[in-house]
């Protein structure tokens, strides 16, 4: 089982957290990103010759999403879709350069911008644990330093 039928397979909400985008915005740009890599083959008849990919469009789209909502290594990208990690960047690199033209972006930097409102940052207080007991043996009670 690929992992866009995993996917599929979680409800809106969960879909949504997990990839960044909701199912009806990823089956368009998976529309958008099919029609342009078949007019993209149709022009240069050459790239017919090449391997095909081991991963479907879905997948590998689901995997481009899935680096730019997470930020996970490539090496856990690989793993969790069965491929290698250069393999997994490559795919990232491909598809990201294809969606810059395919959304008519400026650039990559478009696809990572959120318009974000307000942030919020914990600046709890947590206190250190410091050894209570037998400490006595590592502390002579010397500063560092002084002769």
């Amino acid at each position: 089982m690929s992992q866009f039928e995993k996917a599929v397979k979680l409800s809106d909400d969960q879909f949504l957290r997990a990839v960044g985008v909701d199912q009806t915005a990823f089956y368009l740009i998976f529309e958008r990103l099919a029609v342009y890599l078949e007019i993209l083959q149709e022009e240069r008849p050459v790239k017919k010759r090449v391997k095909k990919s081991e991963l479907a469009l879905t997948d590998r789209l689901l995997l481009t999403f899935t680096h730019l909502r997470h930020y996970p290594t490539f090496a856990g990208l690989g793993a969790e879709f069965g491929i290698s990690e250069s393999y997994a960047n490559k795919i990232y690199h491909q598809i990201l350069d294809v969606l810059v033209k395919v959304l008519s972006l400026k650039n990559r930097k478009h696809l990572l911008e959120s318009n974000l409102q307000t942030i919020i940052i914990d600046v709890t207080e947590q206190p250190i644990e410091r050894p209570t007991k037998g400490h006595r043996v590592y502390y002579t009670g010397k500063k560092n330093g002084t002769p």
